[in-house]
């Protein structure tokens, strides 16, 4: 009888953490991270750390080939074994309109004010936020990577350079040339020979980051939106005047004579202790160019200024998209949009961007924060880490990154916030099916390429700066087919009109 009631007394003491224990959403987690991240999803401690606080757990269904998970996407059936979560989705718009239209991916908005609050307060703080992930039909059904200052590409100077020369950074086109003169003539870096390469770039894609000094930014289409319109910018009054002052740069030469045939691996300074030669370069950081000790000399141009305003474009989108979603096969999506949900408040993205305080970064006294030890070896970061590989879910804790304890790596992020105040990407970024992809993409290939091609041509002289070449670039456009490249986007803005109009 006494072991029969120690036996029931165990029974009572367990059934409370059992029944506990079933009471935890367990979900299965579909995803990719390329195999060369190293990392094992059912091993690695973000999740263990991740359990903790939320209870939620997983079983994982992890592809480290991108062709075969996004093989396996496209198999994914209603009647067969769905799994409950995508997770590092990689979902482009196209891939998730047609899992919401085969029943796979349910729609997300209507939970997202109870179940994410989190990401409910970054959409109504960005509401470009929200027009990122609205599908067409008005669903939201993948969620994004929200990054609240992304690096720019930007226009490094070196300081000690203008401190030599004793010149002011500059502030518009005008000033900048002068500048750049003088880098050229002044002999800066002391050698006695004329080495300095005033201005360095890669190729259109960084010039065309210049023409902000004219007014001029524009998105990877060459389009950005005023007043509801679509404006195809090598078409404005601007891009003449801007034509012809990179000419005018590179006769003078100071535009770098090889780039538009260099790549980042064949300007990049390996030996501190090598002579300077870059007065100012177009990169997203200087340190990816310079090593660190080089780096430190140089600072960020801010925004030239163009009828006494500032403009310019962001590198890319803030907000990736198509990082999570939610299938039909999910029994509780509140609770894994509530478990998602915690990587956009600031204590997730913490936990995403520098693991457990503690154990993987450590607070000094002074509010600064460093890795431990154990975070700077070799395997961390597929032990431990997740911000490596495939985009995750969540937003970026800015404030946190700013307190890392490095200096230069303070110092970098200050001067790429300069930029970033001004940044903005300057057309709407739209959900495109499949079969508006497949018109799109063949008119952006054959314009796109062509007006790379023109400004090169124009640059380095081997057009004409004259009426009737920017006539003859207008009609080459034409027969490419720009009228219909611009109806396309324009019904785009059109519609996105429309739909804000009908709204209550």
């Amino acid at each position: 009888m006494r072991r029969i009631m120690i036996v029931l007394l165990a029974l009572a003491i367990l059934l409370p953490s059992a029944a506990l224990a079933q009471d935890k959403p367990a979900f299965t987690l579909m995803g990719y991270d390329h195999q060369e991240t190293y990392r094992d999803w059912s091993t690695n401690l973000f999740f263990a750390r991740l359990a903790e606080r939320t209870g939620v757990t997983f079983d994982f269904r992890q592809y480290t080939q991108q062709a075969d998970y996004h093989k396996a996407l496209a198999e994914l059936n209603t009647t067969g074994d769905l799994p409950d979560v995508l997770f590092k989705a990689d979902l482009s718009p196209a891939e998730t309109i047609d899992l919401v239209e085969r029943g796979i991916l349910i729609d997300l908005k209507p939970l997202i004010p109870q179940y994410a609050p989190n990401l409910a307060k970054l959409m109504a703080e960005n509401p470009a936020i929200a027009q990122a992930i609205t599908l067409p039909g008005g669903q939201i059904a993948a969620l994004p990577y929200i990054n609240e200052s992304p690096a720019q590409n930007s226009l490094w100077i070196n300081r000690d350079w203008l401190t030599t020369l004793r010149l002011d950074m500059p502030t518009n086109a005008q000033e900048l040339t002068q500048v750049l003169e003088a880098f050229k003539t002044g002999d800066p870096n002391r050698n006695g020979r004329s080495d300095e390469k005033p201005l360095a770039f890669m190729g259109a894609y960084d010039l065309k980051y210049l023409g902000h000094a004219f007014g001029l930014i524009a998105n990877d289409f060459n389009l950005y939106e005023q007043d509801g319109q679509a404006v195809f910018a090598p078409l404005t009054p601007e891009f003449r005047p801007f034509m012809t002052w990179l000419n005018d740069l590179y006769a003078r030469g100071l535009l770098d004579k090889d780039g538009f045939t260099t790549v980042d691996a064949l300007r990049r300074v390996t030996d501190a202790k090598a002579t300077p030669v870059y007065g100012t370069l177009m990169a997203p950081l200087v340190s990816s160019i310079l090593p660190s000790e080089r780096a430190n000399s140089y600072r960020v141009v801010p925004p030239l200024t163009y009828e006494g305003k500032q403009v310019y474009r962001a590198i890319a989108d803030p907000i990736t998209t198509g990082t999570f979603a939610i299938t039909a096969a999910c029994e509780d999506p509140g609770a894994a949009l509530a478990w998602v949900d915690y990587l956009y408040g600031d204590e997730g993205a913490t936990l995403s961007l520098a693991g457990q305080e503690g154990v993987d970064y450590v607070v000094d006294g002074d509010g600064t924060w460093r890795k431990t030890d154990a975070a700077s070896q070799p395997g961390y970061l597929s032990e431990s880490g997740i911000m490596t590989g495939t985009a995750l879910p969540g937003a970026s804790n800015d404030a946190f990154q700013r307190r890392f304890s490095d200096p230069t790596v303070r110092q970098i992020s200050e001067q790429i916030d300069i930029v970033a105040a001004v940044a903005t990407n300057p057309f709407p970024t739209f959900a495109l099916t499949q079969a508006q992809m497949d018109e799109i993409a063949p008119l952006q290939a054959a314009i796109g390429r062509y007006v790379d091609e023109s400004i090169g041509r124009w640059t380095i002289g081997e057009w004409a700066l004259t009426e009737e070449q920017f006539a003859a670039f207008e009609a080459e456009l034409d027969h490419l087919g720009i009228k219909q490249f611009m109806a396309f986007w324009q019904g785009l803005l059109d519609q996105r009109q429309e739909v804000a109009n009908a709204a209550p």
